[in-house]
């Protein structure tokens, strides 16, 4: 499978995206995405516009990091989310730390919303308040 295209880097404009950064990351643009399913390149190209306008990346982070904890993410979001903000802190606001935090919007759209996500509180408390664990033991039924 090819790499996937950096948003921006070919023939492709951002021209039509929002060009304020609380209409890109706060509310409006990028979390409207990852309401949504596949978006993924949408929620990528939102984030590579910020980038290259030169808004700050602790707002986006703080954003992508908005939308991991809403979603009731699983481990593996976390880690992405937390692996990917490292790397971007390690290599700085380079085009190369610019595409680490563009694949972790990318994974974060591709993995919300989750119907599990909408779901699993109030399945946990209805079989709480039915008197059920949370867990059950391996062979107990």
């Amino acid at each position: 499978m090819p790499p996937a295209r950096i948003p921006g880097d070919s023939s492709e404009q951002l021209d039509e995206l929002p060009a304020d950064p609380q209409t890109i990351s706060a509310a409006a643009a990028l979390l409207d995405a990852f309401d949504r399913q596949r978006q993924v390149d949408l929620a990528a190209s939102l984030v590579a516009r910020h980038l290259t306008l030169g808004h700050s990346p602790q707002a986006l982070i703080a954003t992508l990091a908005h939308a991991v904890l809403r979603e009731d993410a699983g481990f593996h979001a976390y880690q992405m989310l937390e692996a990917g903000v490292r790397q971007f802190v390690a290599w700085g606001d380079t085009d190369e730390g610019r595409h680490i935090l563009i694949a972790v919007a990318r994974y974060l759209a591709a993995h919300s919303p989750t119907e599990r996500a909408s779901l699993q509180t109030a399945d946990i408390a209805r079989r709480l308040m039915r008197g059920g664990e949370l867990h059950q033991e391996a062979g107990s039924s």
